[in-house]
């Protein structure tokens, strides 16, 4: 039988020892040394860490000056011309791009292993990487019983969440777990995506064992106990999506799997108990009122009470890039080239799932009795609106003279018209908005302020598992039912996160059955995790982007009095609002084998029992 390597394997095996080991991968001198003390295999495995995707990042998976948010509908990409998202991605030609960072896994040209490292080709890197350590940990010498368990805690989490980021995109896949030599048979068949997610929940249940509860000083950010649960709850509920229930030959919405369901359920509850118990001296909580936009960014504190599983200040937040590139306007962020044009952009299409608080309740803005007016359209809404959100004249950051800045997104406005006008972004559309969620007004090239606060990239946090429990206990048992005395129904649980910002719980009209309940759930998901990276695999996961990504992306203009010139406030202004303002030049195309990331096809001819994912 003909073997041939799939590249994803090959460039594993042959490139990433070589990467963090300065040799060949192969038994030898460097080799031995790592792995003849404590402190050669910690650095050894902390390449994991450094493999982490950063979404601050301006070059994030190399996906230049672009925003994860838009890949889905949360954002339009005021990018730059070589910008893989805008391309590549969203015109869904997917197939053999291997250099695109989401959807690729061949940037070998020194970026595996970095944030600009494409998903796969670090997720695979670190697979070796985690297999290594477990497979040579009882020969390193000296270990303490303390050190052994800190080692293996971190090889089994990171074996078991970047498996977990591969099948996520592209399904079930082999069991990769030991170290492939050149003489393996490398030709195996791909599991389903249940034995794939089982392989997860094994890695888990072994970090568990052996993590501690935290880390103090510096050794603070390294995955805990909580991680690895948190990562099991989430894991499993993607594995009861309708989505997952696909074997490898089909792509159709047979709905959620219960089993899956009400074990992601049960492993939520344990990781909400073990929270509230602040067991082993850990603090995690929900945050509130003032203290919610520090959710997102922190000082004194280097992480939020709330974040369970995060990059630890991943990306350097600094003018020339970050901050600046993502999420600030050019007038605000200085400069004319590139990187100042590039922020991206909230889409009216999020800012429509915000609801309206009108008499006590909270209403969606198509329901008649939620007093919405479209020329008053960000009065009375969701608090997190006003947390996640910049609109037109809203006051942000100071002038040079130190007189108020504000934010000009509208018609005539320096704001809208640098972006749309600036030839680096190709005279893209903006939407309106400016996304406040991740900056502080300091963040200016006036006040340089870019590194006041430290900002991480949050994979999972406590809010999260509320609502990743809500999902799972609808599907499982419906809204208001508890037979396993958890002592939170799935009501229960998105009423909790709404109340902490001041939201009215969900009218009880929309808690009658599972159906109508779910839709509620994947709205206050949607507004809660907004722009952190999940709304993209969450329409994937629930068989819904078809639809969702069917409809065309939204913006709004704002169109000032004729005086707004000479008008010192701009936030008094009184604007005339277009909120359907169609983004001409933010097409998504999504087909049903989009559902499914495809596997390079020129290895999969290339092998007899591993198969291309279904369409590709």
């Amino acid at each position: 039988m003909k073997k041939i390597i799939p590249l994803i394997i090959f460039l594993v095996a042959l490139g990433s020892c070589k990467k963090y080991l300065d040799k060949r991968d192969q038994l030898g001198l460097v080799e031995e040394d790592v792995f003849s003390r404590y402190e050669g295999v910690r650095g050894y495995l902390d390449a994991c860490y450094a493999a982490l995707l950063d979404i601050h990042s301006w070059e994030g998976q190399f996906l230049q000056r672009a925003s994860v948010g838009s890949l889905s509908d949360e954002m339009a990409s005021n990018s730059s011309a070589n910008n893989g998202i805008m391309n590549i991605i969203n015109l869904g030609d997917w197939l053999n791009k291997r250099t695109i960072g989401e959807i690729g896994f061949d940037r070998s040209n020194g970026d595996v292993g970095t944030p600009r490292g494409a998903i796969m080709d670090n997720a695979f890197m670190c697979l070796r990487i985690c297999n290594k350590v477990i497979e040579k940990i009882e020969t390193v010498p000296g270990l303490s019983t303390e050190q052994k368990n800190q080692l293996l805690g971190q090889a089994y989490f990171f074996r078991g969440w970047y498996y977990f980021q591969i099948i996520q995109r592209m399904g079930g896949m082999p069991i990769y777990d030991k170290v492939y030599n050149a003489n393996d048979d490398l030709d195996v068949p791909r599991k389903t995506y249940a034995e794939s997610n089982e392989f997860v929940m094994q890695n888990m249940d072994k970090a568990i064992e052996f993590l501690p509860h935290q880390w103090t000083g510096a050794e603070k950010g390294r995955t805990t106990k909580a991680a690895a649960m948190a990562v099991k709850e989430m894991a499993m509920l993607y594995a009861a999506s309708p989505l997952m229930q696909n074997n490898l030959n089909s792509i159709v919405n047979n709905g959620y799997g219960i089993p899956a369901a009400e074990k992601a359920a049960e492993y939520a509850n344990d990781l909400i108990k073990y929270c509230v118990a602040n067991t082993g001296g850990t603090s995690y909580r929900l945050l509130s009122g003032a203290d919610y936009k520090f959710i997102f960014y922190h000082a004194p504190n280097t992480v939020s009470d709330e974040s369970i599983w995060y990059n630890f200040n991943g990306a350097t937040r600094d003018q020339t890039r970050g901050l600046r590139c993502l999420y600030i306007p050019q007038f605000h962020s200085g400069g004319t080239g590139i990187d100042a044009a590039s922020f991206c952009s909230p889409t009216q299409n999020m800012a429509d799932k915000y609801e309206v608080i009108n008499a006590g309740n909270a209403y969606a803005i198509t329901d008649s009795r939620s007093g919405y007016n479209p020329q008053k359209p960000f009065l009375n809404r969701d608090p997190r609106f006003y947390n996640n959100f910049i609109v037109p004249g809203e006051q942000w950051g100071s002038n040079s003279n130190n007189t108020p800045a504000y934010m000009e997104l509208y018609v005539g406005g320096r704001d809208l018209l640098n972006a749309q006008n600036n030839n680096n972004v190709r005279n893209r559309l903006t939407s309106g908005y400016v996304c406040k969620k991740f900056i502080w007004p300091g963040a200016n090239f006036v006040n340089l302020e870019y590194n006041r606060y430290s900002l991480n990239t949050i994979y999972i946090r406590l809010a999260q598992v509320y609502l990743d429990y809500a999902e799972a206990m609808n599907e499982a048992y419906g809204p208001n039912a508890d037979p396993k005395g958890y002592g939170l129904t799935a009501v229960a649980a998105v009423n909790l996160i709404r109340t902490r910002v001041g939201m009215p719980p969900v009218l009880a009209e929309f808690t009658g059955s599972k159906e109508l309940f779910r839709d509620k759930i994947r709205n206050e998901r949607t507004v809660e995790l907004m722009f952190e990276n999940h709304r993209w695999h969450d329409i994937r996961r629930w068989m819904i982007a078809e639809q969702v990504l069917s409809q065309p992306i939204m913006g709004m203009r704002a169109t000032p009095p004729a005086n707004h010139a000479t008008v010192t406030n701009k936030s008094t202004l009184v604007f005339t609002y277009n909120m359907a303002f169609p983004l001409t030049t933010e097409q998504r195309v999504f087909q049903l084998k989009h559902y499914w990331y495809p596997v390079d096809q020129n290895q999969v001819n290339n092998q007899f029992n591993f198969k291309q994912n279904p369409g590709w």
